[in-house]
């Protein structure tokens, strides 16, 4: 076996501006406006900031890699307007009147990363797909499941949730890990450089990334 990470320092950074919240407000149902940390996000206001907090993976992973490379520095709430501006934040009306929320377009972060300073592209991918991309230094944020993100949880779904990949345990017939930054993350092991072995990943993995590098 071989464990590749990437050969520069990547930033963390939760989608909750008190990381050892994320399991009382994930799953104990606590209310994100009582987060004493939110000013840290950018918000103007703790609601601003609880309407993000169940919302923000996408952006969480867009900082994390555009700082990684050497890009500007914004908030977890500046980055979201942002990319919402532009209609990246996507919603879906329903016939009987509701909203289904999507999610984040992969275009959309995409391009903001580009208008950042860096090379950007979405695409499908399999699991040893991302493994090569992976091994070319590039940096890439990865659609899985939130479940691949507490221990505690079986993997019922693929995708609606972003990852940003650092590093992978592999041998010959491929991936055998993944190490990600995890912005939703439930405890601190879940969060910085979790090791997600390949089945759990696979499962959560709806094959398709978004990738990033310098120019």
């Amino acid at each position: 076996m071989k464990t590749f990470k990437l050969p520069f320092f990547v930033p963390y950074y939760s989608q909750i501006a008190s990381p050892d919240l994320a399991e009382k407000i994930f799953v104990q149902g606590m209310n994100p406006i009582f987060d004493p940390r939110w000013p840290e996000t950018g918000a103007t206001t703790p609601e601003e900031y609880a309407f993000w907090v169940e919302r923000a993976c996408g952006v969480a992973c867009l900082k994390m890699v555009v700082e990684a490379l050497d890009g500007p520095k914004h908030s977890l709430i500046e980055w979201a307007r942002m990319v919402s501006s532009r209609g990246g934040y996507i919603t879906q009306q329903n016939a009987d009147g509701t909203t289904r929320e999507i999610g984040w377009s992969h275009r959309s972060l995409a391009e903001v990363a580009q208008e950042s300073g860096l090379l950007s592209s979405w695409k499908p991918a399999t699991p040893q797909g991302l493994l090569e991309d992976l091994l070319k230094n590039r940096l890439v944020i990865a659609s899985v499941s939130y479940e691949a993100g507490d221990d505690t949880l079986p993997i019922t779904k693929k995708g609606g949730h972003l990852m940003v990949v650092l590093g992978a345990d592999f041998n010959k017939t491929g991936p055998i890990a993944f190490y990600v930054n995890n912005p939703s993350g439930r405890r601190k092991n879940l969060q910085v450089e979790a090791r997600l072995p390949i089945e759990r990943f696979a499962s959560a993995f709806s094959e398709r990334i978004i990738i990033f590098e310098k120019p």
